[in-house]
């Protein structure tokens, strides 16, 4: 299910960025509607995206900080190669 979260994510960084597109090219008028019905829908689907992926991996660490620190010392130095 990586690639649904991949899109998700996706999803939402477009949206934010084409709300914000709408507010930048009408400076001082009021925010449309459609925009501020799609930054309400998105907004906490965000955070539990972040929040869900937070708690998800030290969940699955099984709360042990060494297993934590092992992972994120291979992440890392597989990123360096």
């Amino acid at each position: 299910m990586k690639w649904l979260r991949c899109y998700a994510v996706g999803f939402i960084v477009t949206a934010f960025a084409i709300t914000g597109m709408q507010s930048y090219r009408r400076p001082g008028a009021d925010q449309p509607i459609a925009g501020t019905i799609v930054m309400a829908a998105v907004w906490p689907i965000a955070a539990a995206i972040v929040l869900g992926g937070s708690i998800g991996e030290v969940a699955s660490d099984g709360w042990d900080p060494e297993i934590t620190a092992a992972r994120l010392e291979k992440q890392n130095a597989a990123s360096r190669q």
